[in-house]
């Protein structure tokens, strides 16, 4: 046989509607993910080193940004050529370094 203890819920005092007034109307909205989708933007360079591997760099400018096969959904290959022009989302990688990401041919 359990036992329930008998307890009064606080509904407030004196003066406590003007200030839930001033809070309430957010209190019935709540967040979701916006109607509009996000546009990426996409960044270009050529692909400059790959390893059998599967992962390489892309140099952009000065830049070289790692990236790995499973991020090349769009190519027929498994092996990506050297000097193949490509575009690609820029993310953060493991340790914080830059990598690439949906890497397409250009």
């Amino acid at each position: 046989m359990s036992k329930f203890i008998n307890s009064k819920t606080w509904s407030g005092g004196i003066g406590t509607g003007e200030e839930i007034a001033n809070i309430g109307p957010s209190l019935g909205y709540s967040r979701r993910q916006s109607d509009k989708p996000v546009k990426v933007k996409r960044k270009s360079g050529v692909v400059s080193y790959y390893s059998d591997r599967g992962y390489g760099f892309i140099s952009s400018g000065e830049d070289r940004v790692f990236f790995h096969i499973a991020d090349c959904e769009s190519f027929d290959t498994a092996e990506v050529p050297i000097g193949l022009r490509v575009s690609y989302v820029l993310t953060e990688g493991r340790g914080g370094k830059p990598a690439a990401a949906d890497v397409q041919a250009a």
